[in-house]
């Protein structure tokens, strides 16, 4: 399956690459969770890293083994998530795990980043971060944290493929400098 080999088209996936290596914007969510208890936050961090790790090289073998094999298939510009959800490639079952994973990912990156922006919202504002204090601030952090997204989105449905792009290309690649 060589004809669907297309090295010099990496170079478009490393902002999107750059983006997935940072971790480092959770860390103070983690350790302040885990109440500083460095066993808990090694073991947090590790198994937090290894498990996506893992999904991550079997969503990737799932991909090229039954996408890259199709002459064409990529030339084609056929979607490899569409193909595996409707074309019965890999059976019913492994449409129906794709469409989960692809929810799971999403779900669990939406979580992390409330949780890593309400808990920064806290720390800017001094506020407390547990509880009645907490509870009553809890409404405005959450509207703080989803609202302006929510509002940019409407103005620009693609702005965050943008800032994506722009954030990983250029923001986050001078952290590896």
């Amino acid at each position: 399956a060589m004809e669907n080999q297309h090295a010099e088209l990496v170079v478009n996936a490393f902002p999107i690459l750059f983006l997935s290596m940072v971790f480092q914007n959770i860390v103070p969510t983690v350790v302040t969770q885990l109440e500083a208890d460095r066993r808990k936050i090694t073991e947090a961090l590790i198994l937090g890293t290894g498990m996506p790790l893992i999904m991550f090289l079997a969503w990737n073998a799932i991909i090229l083994g039954n996408v890259v094999s199709m002459p064409g298939a990529l030339q084609d510009g056929v979607s490899p998530i569409a193909l595996l959800q409707n074309e019965g490639i890999g059976g019913e079952a492994l449409g129906n795990l794709v469409g989960v994973f692809s929810e799971l990912a999403v779900t669990t990156s939406l979580i992390g980043f409330i949780y890593g922006l309400i808990d920064g919202l806290t720390d800017v504002a001094n506020l407390p971060t547990k509880g009645p204090d907490f509870e009553k601030w809890k409404p405005a952090l959450f509207a703080g944290t989803l609202v302006p997204p929510l509002l940019l989105s409407f103005g620009n449905p693609d702005i965050f493929y943008n800032a994506l792009d722009y954030g990983g290309a250029f923001g986050v690649s001078t952290l590896f400098l």
